[in-house]
Order: C-alpha cells, then structure tokens, then sequence
C-alpha cells in the first residue's frame, strides 16, 4: 500500500507536472496510436478500456468552489427543445474541421446532447490546441477522428470515476491513477480533479455552446497544456491489452526518468511502472491533510487496518471497526466486528455509536428474512414490462438496476407492515429513530454502490445501515 500525505511532500519537496515538448508529446503520440484498438462507438470504446458501466447522467455537489460529489439525476438537464437543436448545430459546425460530422461520437446513445455528452464536449474543449496537436501526430492512416473521440470520452470517463460513487478508481482505473499521480504530482492531481468537478457541474447547467466553451476554456487554464497533454498521453497508453504490456510503453515514453523522479519525491519507494501493475483501486482519504491511498493486491489486508486508523477507528461501546467508506464531505461509513454498518456525519465518531441497539439488531434480522421470500413473481405488471424493454434493447444494467430496485420497495413494504409502531418517512432517511435518539435507521440494498449513495444524499445524518 502507498499513502501520499501532503505534509510528506512538504519534506521531499514541491512536485510539478513534468513537461513534455510538441515533437516529444506527437512522437509519443504516433507510436501509442498504431496499438489503440477502438471497438464500437468512441463511448463504448471508453467504457470498455476503464471497465465501468454506462452512468446515469449526474451533478457535481460544489461547495466553496470544491466539488464534493456528483449526484445521479433523473432528467436531461436545462435544455429546452430550441435550445438542444441550437447547441447540436453549433457542436457540429466545430467539427466540421475536425473530420465533420459528429466528430465526438456525442450521437450515438441519441440524437440530443446529454450530460455526459455536454460534459465530454466540454472537456474537449479545454484540450485546446492539444487536440490538434493530438490530431495531427495521429495521421490520416490511423482514423484520427474515430480514436480522438475515443480518447476524449476515456478521459472524461475516468475523471468522473473520482466522484462517483466515490473519491475511487478501480481496475485499469487504477494503474491510470498511479500514472497521473507520478506524472502530475500530487497538487497538479488535486487540481485535476477538482477543476473538472467545477467544470462538470457548469457544463450540465449550459444552455449554450458559448457557456460549453467558456466552462472548457476556464478548466483548460486551470489545468494547463501541459497536463492536458499528459493526461490523453496517459489514457493512450493504457490502451495495451495488458498491463504488463503498458508497463513496458510507458517506460518508453519521453522523460520517463523524470515521472520517475516525481514518484520518489513524493515519498514513494520502487518503480512507478510496477506500482502501476500491482494498483486495484486508488482511494482519495480526506482528514486533517490530504492523502492519496494506492491499494495493491498483495497489500489488501493492511490496508484496511490504515484505513481504520486514519479515519478515527477505535473502540465503539466494546466493538471495533474499519472505515469502509470516507466521503469528501467528511462524512464515512463503518463497519464493526460484529457487521453492524454505521454512517457517520461529519463531526461523529465511533463513540456516538451505541454500545447496544436492539432495535437495529431487530430490524437487521427482520429484513434478510423479507428478502429471502422475494421472487420475481412479485413484480407488477408495469415493472415486468420495463424490465422487458431494458432487456430487449440490450440494457442489460439498467434492466437489473430496475429489478434491484423493485426488489428493495418490496422489501421495504413488507418491513411497513412488520413495523407499524415506528415512525415512517416517505423523503430522508426511513425510520426516524424512536424516544428522541440520536440516529435513525436506513432500509437498503447492500451493493456498494447503493452503500455509497445513501452516504452522499443524507451526508448530514446519523444513521445505522439496515441492508439486505
């Protein structure tokens, strides 16, 4: 395991973005594109290089021009008809010197602009002249326009694999992080990440392409050519079958001794190549300083005792426990010895968690019996059919979010009927904790994903995770 702490760069010295030169950034470039294999749509070719699902369209939470979290929505965001046809003819006359038509891949999931696609545009448009220059080395021969869009779209997906569901990025994610993180260092990484996250959240409040433009352009000041450069250096080399396969290229890519260098000046012994072979997931762990984590497979055990301990961890009322979740916000998750799974509010600790809560064991129990008894013969007609739909266009995902979804409204119906005397909420958390206490109870199925979620939408509240 590898802890970057900021206070430990202020020992070894301040770390800076190693800078490549035009030819050196489109040498690399050329070579790196004759090995990037697009398969399907740019977005698709995006998805399946960082091993993550289609994801719903989402709004960064910003407080104090630092972006916490981004939140799932359920509409398109605030475009009116007149105003989506305006921005598609304005994004298609960009690409009219980029290879024309639409040059992004942006249609494919539909003929209006999402959010994740006015997102990618966006950050397109804070490349800047990197894109050309990118555009260029790629040459005609290698369907520059097909594998440009592909590398946008990875590296807009992989930005917001920071913040959703949480501050962490897995599998090839992963090794993309220990890359970044030597490359940029640790203060140009932060900068990334909160710079998009800002620039994410303008850009699903845009109407126009004027405001699409002026979010990308601000961003692409904020991170410089630069980064800009290493970043899509970073997702074209990624791009091997293997990562023993990157490792190699990324060895050979331009000043390579100095991202060396970097990864040692950040207080991080061996070699970043193999780090980045090793990494499964990279997790961002907010306390006094800020820290990035670098979780490796052989290390995995350790980790979680770090974990525990830099998130406060200690006794609760006889039990122990290792934060499974810290949120940005300063709110986390835990997990006692004995399975109990607690959210924590900023400001709480293992203390405020009662010694005994035989409610919380009641309900506990009560809920794996419920879910044990549902059958898909439980649908109702309307969700039977909507999962149809899913599955008949190919949405698998989607088809299983429904059902999972179904499944916990059942659930939670039949736990309603077992617990009448406990006062229930239709909006916030779902059973108000009884004779004043200080915590309330959350019905919730166990996936971390929806672990994750309910972290984020109810950051302020102090509630025991009762999960099936």
């Amino acid at each position: 395991m590898v802890v970057v702490y900021t206070n430990v760069l202020e020992a070894h010295g301040n770390t800076r973005v190693v800078a490549l030169t035009q030819a050196e950034y489109q040498h690399a470039m050329q070579q790196l594109g004759h090995r990037f294999q697009v398969r399907g749509a740019p977005q698709e070719t995006a998805q399946e290089l960082l091993q993550a699902l289609p994801e719903e369209e989402l709004l960064a939470e910003v407080y104090r021009d630092r972006a916490l979290t981004l939140v799932p929505l359920n509409d398109r965001g605030p475009l009116i008809p007149v105003a989506d046809a305006a921005l598609k003819e304005k994004y298609l006359r960009w690409c009219q010197p980029r290879g024309g038509g639409d040059c992004l891949g942006l249609f494919t999931d539909g003929p209006y602009l999402r959010t994740d696609d006015r997102r990618t545009l966006a950050l397109a448009l804070s490349f800047g002249g990197v894109l050309d220059e990118t555009r260029a080395a790629l040459g005609r021969e290698l369907s520059p326009q097909v594998l440009l869009a592909s590398l946008v779209w990875a590296a807009s997906l992989y930005l917001a694999l920071w913040l959703l569901p949480e501050p962490t990025t897995k599998a090839v994610a992963a090794a993309l992080s220990v890359v970044l993180l030597a490359w940029l260092g640790v203060d140009a990484m932060w900068g990334l990440m909160d710079g998009w996250a800002i620039m994410a959240h303008r850009a699903h409040e845009a109407t126009t392409f004027e405001e699409l433009r002026e979010a990308g352009e601000a961003f692409g000041r904020v991170i410089g050519t630069d980064t800009a450069r290493a970043l899509i250096l970073a997702v074209a080399t990624l791009s091997g079958r293997t990562l023993g396969d990157v490792a190699k290229h990324l060895r050979a890519l331009p000043r390579f001794n100095q991202v060396q260098a970097q990864w040692a000046v950040q207080g991080i012994e061996g070699s970043v190549a193999v780090a980045m072979e090793e990494a499964v997931a990279v997790e961002v762990v907010v306390e006094e300083s800020r820290a990035f984590v670098v979780l490796s497979s052989s290390r995995a055990s350790m980790a979680v005792n770090v974990l525990a301990r830099s998130g406060g961890g200690g006794a609760a009322g006889g039990h122990s426990g290792s934060v499974v979740i810290q949120h940005r916000g300063g709110n986390k998750q835990v997990v006692l010895s004995g399975g109990e799974r607690w959210h924590l509010p900023r400001g709480k600790s293992y203390k405020d968690i009662p010694a005994e809560d035989r409610l919380g064991d009641q309900l506990q129990a009560a809920v794996k019996e419920e879910a044990a008894k549902w059958s898909r013969a439980e649908l109702s007609n309307s969700e039977s059919e909507a999962i149809r739909v899913m599955r008949k266009k190919g949405d698998e995902h989607w088809a299983n979010l429904l059902e999972r979804q179904a499944r916990g409204r059942w659930v939670e119906a039949r736990m309603k009927d077992r617990f009448p005397e406990l006062s229930w909420n239709n909006r916030g958390v779902d059973i108000t904790g009884p004779t004043g206490q200080s915590f309330h109870y959350e019905i919730l199925s166990g996936t971390e994903s929806n672990f994750a979620l309910h972290g984020r939408r109810m950051a302020s509240t102090f509630f025991r995770m009762i999960f099936f």
